[in-house]
């Protein structure tokens, strides 16, 4: 209950409270702490709380399982749907014929071996609003925070109360890397493969050195540094089994012509990839429209077509149609005008929270304006799903006070493994760290 001591987020809070100094003390530490340990966003302390945020066991157990689930289906779905025609999937979710031509390869499955789902919590569970499977972050990140807050006074002070514990995301996410390496390779290299310039370069070499760790050469690789000799893919002058791949296709299709020997050595199997390129399938937004839309009912089965229902909010590409709400059947746009304050519009092919329009905070000239130009295009409308909001504590100009944010829960995915999980939170309804949000470890009680 919250406001209760059985509310674990309300004790740390009061915890705080007891002591303004000591929380203001510990808010500055915690940024020196995040510099010092690689926490960083584009060279700055990541951006974050004082206070993680806690999730009950069962709660917890609801979100990793649901959130694995949902995962495993779309990759299933992905693959037969259209007859397994990727090219006609491709065609549905509008994907770009730049990245279409990359996505019809089939180097075979796993499509996807590393992913991080985006989910509010709500009572009735977790419901699914985005899935990142196209080189998803924040593995390195998530428990590398996690070790900074267990070592704050006040969490310590709050462990002593509370049975608390966090889940581990790296160890999961190393071995399955090394899993993808190819049978024959005793101690395979691993290339991390984004820009040079990339703002969430911390976060991978936090993963660099868990490699290491273990034993493996892990290189830090620019894909446009990257060369083909051979038959084998070339970074820093040593042969790369396995391309743990950060960046997404869409920015290696608009530099195609720098990381060409990039995508050779993906077409010609000179390396194994983690995630394939197919991956960009089920990642699509518009993919959750193929989940929920009748039109595609026959591709699950009744108990999974109970759970999309239940796990997925309602979704369909913004086009000129009749489908089902609610099991009655509406004109789409329409609908979509008269019901703007229940809806959320978003590019299908987007990340970051960029251009994504929620209803109810969108002057109605411009929701209007955005279904004119969106039908037709790969652009989809969403239910819009109640976002929690909890007290998060805010330190500023030397003053302690609690603020009402929305917060997000973000699971990770790990194939054949168990993975962790972050939050985010902040003022605005789009919750994202690129767009100003702020991001704390989750912590399991119970």
């Amino acid at each position: 209950m919250a406001g209760t001591p059985l509310d674990p987020a309300a004790a740390y809070n009061r915890l705080l409270a007891a002591d303004e100094a000591a929380a203001i003390e510990q808010a500055a530490a915690l940024a020196e702490a995040f510099a010092a340990s690689g926490i960083t966003f584009d060279g700055r302390p990541m951006r974050t709380f004082l206070r993680p945020h806690f999730v009950s066991a069962p709660a917890w157990a609801r979100l990793r399982e649901d959130g694995r689930r949902l995962l495993e289906l779309a990759a299933r779905v992905a693959r037969h749907a259209f007859a397994g025609d990727a090219a006609r999937l491709c065609a549905f979710l509008g994907t770009p014929e730049a990245e279409a031509r990359w996505v019809r390869l089939d180097p075979g499955p796993p499509d996807v071996v590393l992913s991080r789902l985006d989910a509010f919590l709500g009572p009735a569970g977790p419901r699914f609003i985005e899935v990142n499977s196209d080189a998803p972050a924040g593995f390195g990140y998530g428990d590398r925070m996690a070790e900074v807050f267990t070592a704050l006074p006040v969490f310590r002070a709050f462990a002593r109360t509370q049975p608390v514990s966090y889940r581990a995301s790296i160890p999961a996410l190393v071995a399955a890397v090394l899993r993808a390496a190819p049978a024959d390779t005793s101690t395979p290299t691993v290339a991390i493969a984004d820009w040079a310039e990339v703002k969430t370069r911390a976060d991978q070499q936090i993963l660099q050195e868990a490699f290491e760790a273990r034993g493996v050469r892990c290189l830090l690789a620019d894909p446009r540094s990257m060369e083909l000799r051979g038959g084998r893919l070339v970074a820093g002058g040593r042969p790369v089994d396995v391309v743990y791949r950060r960046a997404v296709l869409s920015e290696l299709v608009e530099r195609e012509d720098a990381v060409r020997d990039f995508f050779r050595a993906y077409a010609s199997g000179a390396a194994v990839f983690v995630n394939s390129l197919r991956c960009r399938l089920s990642e699509d937004k518009a993919f959750l429209a193929l989940l929920t839309d009748e039109a595609f009912a026959p591709l699950l089965t009744e108990d999974e077509s109970a759970f999309v229902a239940r796990a997925v909010p309602w979704t369909r590409k913004l086009e000129d149609r009749r489908t089902l709400r609610d099991g009655r059947e509406v004109d789409l746009l329409r609908f979509v005008r008269d019901h703007q304050a229940a809806l959320v519009l978003k590019p299908a092919h987007g990340y970051g929270g960029r251009d994504v329009l929620v209803g109810d905070e969108t002057p109605a000239a411009d929701w209007d304006a955005a279904v004119r130009e969106g039908t037709g295009r790969p652009w989809v409308v969403q239910e819009r799903v109640a976002i929690p909001e909890e007290a998060f504590p805010i330190c500023e100009g030397g003053a302690l006070r609690f603020e009402a944010l929305k917060v997000n829960a973000n699971p990770f995915y790990v194939a054949e493994g168990e993975a962790g999980a972050v939050a985010r939170a902040s003022r605005q309804s789009v919750i994202n760290v690129s767009a100003g949000g702020g991001s704390v470890p989750m912590f399991v009680v119970g």
